[in-house]
C-alpha cells in the first residue's frame, strides 16, 4: 500500500483527480511509473493498493476501538492512488466518481461513471460495477444523471436486462410511463422468466394506468417468485386499491 505524504485529502477538496493526477507530484510520479508496465501489472498493482486500503480502514477503526492509532495510511481519498495506476479499473472509477459526486463536481463524476461503459466487455464484475454506479445517482435522486449513465451502458451493451431495468426505473421516476413500460417489457423480453423483471414491468404498467395488463404480470411475478419476495403481492394490492378509487 502507498503511504502517501501529500494531504490528498485537501487537495481533492479543491481539484478533480482528472487535474490532480497531472498536476501534483505524487499521482502524476505513479502514473507515469506504471505507464510502462503492462496492463497486467497495472492491473494487479491497482487492486492491491485498492483492497488493501480497504483492509488498513478495517485495521484503523478495530485500533481505534482499543484507543490505538493506525499507521501507514494514504492521505489521498478512498480510490484515488489505485485509480492513478490504472486508469481503467473499474472499482476505482466507481469509489473516485462517487467523491466527485459527493464533493459537488457533478460533470466530473459523470464523466468517471460513463468512462465504465467504455470499458472492455471481459472487464470483472462490470456490469455490477455500473449498476452501483446507477443506484448510486438514483440514490441521490438524480433521476437525469442515472438515465444518461444507463442509456450508455445499453448502446455499449445490448441486450443486458440489468441496464434496461435501471433506465426503465429512472425514466418512471421522471413522470416518462410509457417510455419506461418500453425498456421494461424489452427486460422481460431478454430474461421471460426473471420473476423481479415482471414485477418491475408490472408496476410500470400500474403507473402508467394500464392496470388489467399490470395485473397479468404481477401474477406472473408471483408464480415465479419465492415466497418471501412482497413486491408482486405489495404491488397487486397498490394496483387493486386504484381500480376500486376509479371506478
Amino acid at each position: 500500500m502507498v503511504n502517501s505524504k501529500s494531504d490528498g485529502n485537501k487537495s481533492f477538496q479543491k481539484l478533480p483527480f482528472s487535474t490532480l493526477v497531472k498536476k501534483d507530484k505524487e499521482l502524476s510520479n505513479i502514473r507515469r511509473d506504471y505507464a510502462s508496465k503492462s496492463k497486467l501489472e497495472r492491473r494487479m498493482a491497482a487492486d492491491w493498493e485498492y483492497h488493501s486500503e480497504i483492509a488498513n480502514g478495517f485495521f484503523k477503526d478495530a485500533l481505534a476501538k482499543t484507543g490505538k492509532e493506525g499507521f501507514g495510511r494514504s492521505y489521498w481519498p478512498s480510490g484515488v492512488i489505485s485509480l492513478a495506476i490504472d486508469p481503467l479499473y473499474a472499482p476505482a472509477i466507481l469509489t473516485v466518481g462517487s467523491i466527485e459526486y459527493q464533493v459537488g463536481r457533478i460533470k466530473e463524476s459523470m464523466d468517471l461513471f460513463l468512462t465504465l461503459t467504455k470499458l472492455p466487455k471481459d472487464t470483472e464484475e462490470l456490469s455490477t460495477i455500473i449498476d452501483k454506479a446507477g443506484d448510486f445517482l438514483i440514490d441521490n435522486v438524480d433521476f437525469d444523471n442515472g438515465l444518461i449513465l444507463y442509456t450508455a451502458a445499453e448502446k455499449a451493451f445490448p441486450n443486458n436486462a440489468l441496464y434496461l431495468i435501471g433506465s426503465g426505473y429512472c425514466l418512471g421516476k421522471l413522470g416518462r410511463y410509457m417510455d419506461s413500460v418500453k425498456k421494461h417489457r424489452y427486460a422481460v423480453v431478454v430474461e421471460p422468466n426473471n420473476y423481479k423483471h415482471l414485477n418491475d414491468l408490472g408496476y410500470s404498467l400500474l403507473e402508467a394506468g394500464k392496470f388489467e395488463e399490470a395485473e397479468q404480470f404481477l401474477k406472473k411475478s408471483i408464480s415465479l417468485a419465492p415466497k418471501d419476495y412482497e413486491y408482486p403481492h405489495n404491488n397487486l394490492k397498490d394496483l387493486r386499491k386504484r381500480k376500486a378509487k376509479k371506478f
